[in-house]
């Protein structure tokens, strides 16, 4: 069975300031938004890294924690000072790595299993 061709494009988060900018803009125009934090050194992040979709109509945004340490603190007051009332709870610590965040809408939801993340990505 042909696997099913992804709908994403690869965009890079250097800093904190841009990741902050990405989060409120896709809240403010209500769309779902991918988040896969990474690094350099692990083999499923290697992999994942590797195999990264192009050529979607959807952003994917990557994270590599050396590039901003404090992603998830981001992406929650990001959030926060969009909707306050939103819980961020899911957002509270670093499971493992490869780690997806999608912000539908507003609300987040964390995909942290290695099997999953490429479930959702295509991959």
């Amino acid at each position: 069975m042909p696997r099913a061709k992804n709908n994403f494009r690869t965009n890079r988060i250097r800093n904190s300031k841009h990741l902050s900018s990405v989060v409120k803009n896709n809240i403010s125009e209500k769309k779902t938004s991918h988040y896969l934090i990474t690094n350099q050194w692990d083999k499923p992040c290697e992999f994942f890294n590797r195999n990264l979709p192009e050529g979607g109509d959807s952003d994917l945004n990557v994270i590599d924690i050396f590039d901003v340490p404090n992603c998830l603190d981001v992406i929650r007051t990001s959030i926060k000072e969009q909707r306050e009332t939103i819980s961020t709870a899911c957002l509270s610590n670093y499971t493992q790595l490869p780690m997806l965040v999608v912000i539908h809408k507003s609300f987040p939801r964390v995909v942290n299993y290695n099997g999953s993340v490429g479930a959702e990505l295509g991959i």
